[in-house]
């Protein structure tokens, strides 16, 4: 699946603590190509949302991280980007687990209630407009195995068939290239999509809030990428995503 420019350029290592970081490292030396890719067999700081860790067994998954210069964005836009970028991957699972894939708030892929997918966007900023994006994708692709108290499962769990990874590396780099150049066209064209693929949409669900457990029905995200939620009194509210976390049921 050919592209313009995304994965056109790919910087591949066996074993590295993090892409994000191979990326971020890049950029303080020199001007890296837009859609240039850092791949990694193995990573040994994976880096996640609200600083978790993303684990991963050597040689399994997919493991990258992208640069690109999203310079067309303000920053009250740059959410914009976590919807192109998790609706291009959710693209890019619905061609192996037909529409099963959902995006849980803000940018996590899950198949039913198990995490198949983390992302992890880390961008600089030039005034009021973005300035860089370092886009880190980890997919779970033909690992069969995960820790017990880890809550996540990946294609080949769910459909039994083991995957080519060039071959699926080359496929996420579409996706996410058309779904970019879908973003500079129309940034709120991405709107209804994202919406109508988000993870327990309009089913109550439980949250920590302030850290108190409390039961919220999901309604949908705002401009600013905040959750819009509704509580038992009928009341709406708008969370951003270091004041409200998702409790996933454990199985």
């Amino acid at each position: 699946m050919d592209t313009l420019f995304t994965g056109k350029i790919v910087r591949r290592f066996d074993e590295t603590t993090s892409t994000n970081e191979l990326a971020a490292e890049a950029l303080k030396n020199a001007k890296v190509i837009e859609g240039t890719a850092f791949v990694a067999k193995y990573q040994t700081q994976g880096k996640g949302q609200r600083g978790n860790v993303w684990l991963s067994r050597p040689n399994q998954n997919i493991l990258a991280s992208y640069v690109y210069y999203p310079s067309f964005l303000k920053t009250d836009q740059q959410f914009y980007l976590i919807k192109a970028v998790s609706l291009a991957i959710k693209d890019l699972l619905d061609k192996y687990l037909i529409d099963k894939a959902r995006i849980k708030w803000p940018n996590d892929i899950y198949i039913n209630d198990l995490k198949i997918t983390g992302i992890l966007i880390e961008s600089s900023t030039k005034g009021d407009y973005m300035g860089s994006s370092i886009i880190g994708i980890g997919i779970n692709v033909n690992q069969n195995q995960f820790a017990e108290d880890v809550n996540a499962t990946s294609i080949v769990l769910e459909t039994g068939i083991g995957c080519n990874l060039e071959m699926l590396f080359s496929e996420l780099s579409y996706h996410l290239e058309q779904r970019y150049l879908m973003l500079k066209r129309s940034p709120k064209g991405l709107d209804s999509e994202y919406q109508n693929a988000l993870y327990r949409l309009n089913e109550k669900t439980n949250f920590t809030l302030n850290g108190k457990q409390t039961e919220l029905t999901v309604l949908g995200v705002d401009e600013l990428g905040q959750l819009k939620v509704r509580n038992h009194l009928g009341e709406i509210a708008h969370y951003g995503m270091h004041q409200i976390k998702m409790e996933v049921p454990k199985y």
